[in-house]
């Protein structure tokens, strides 16, 4: 067991929202990497660089997922997220948060067709049909059309 750092521990929205997920699933959370998530990069001291390296690096596709469905869970609020993103400085809870918002961008685009060209191509073009007209002709034996009759 890992001993508990010396400096106060804040914990922001999205390690907030993680850890309730942790709970939900009933999963133990590792807490002293809970505790790292909040810490800014340029406070990281060298143990806590070598535990970001070894143990949170690893984990962070993990942690995105469970962050993923509280995302997904809360309706998809991009803006939102982006705006906290903006505020937080840059530490192992911003760079899951953000690797969320990455993760559902791609997510919309394989879903969206992007490229008009793909859907030409999976459309065949109608095929030609050939149309034939008998041209009107009044002079030499065509008919007389109402819009041509003489009245007086």
């Amino acid at each position: 067991m890992r001993t508990a750092s010396p400096r106060k521990v804040i914990r922001s929205f999205f390690t907030r929202k993680l850890e309730r997920k942790f709970e939900e699933k009933g999963l133990q959370a590792p807490q002293h990497l809970l505790n790292l998530m909040d810490v800014p990069f340029e406070e990281f001291t060298p143990v806590d660089r070598e535990l970001y390296e070894s143990e949170l690096k690893p984990l962070a596709f993990v942690f995105a997922d469970h962050l993923l469905e509280v995302y997904r869970a809360m309706g998809n609020p991009r803006e939102g997220w982006e705006e906290m993103l903006g505020r937080m400085k840059d530490s192992p809870a911003k760079v899951v948060a953000a690797l969320v918002l990455h993760h559902e961008e791609r997510a919309q685009a394989l879903e969206d067709p992007c490229c008009p060209e793909v859907e030409e191509a999976a459309v065949p073009p109608a095929p030609r049909q050939k149309i034939n007209a008998r041209t009107y002709r009044n002079g030499k034996g065509g008919k007389e059309r109402w819009w041509e009759k003489k009245i007086f």
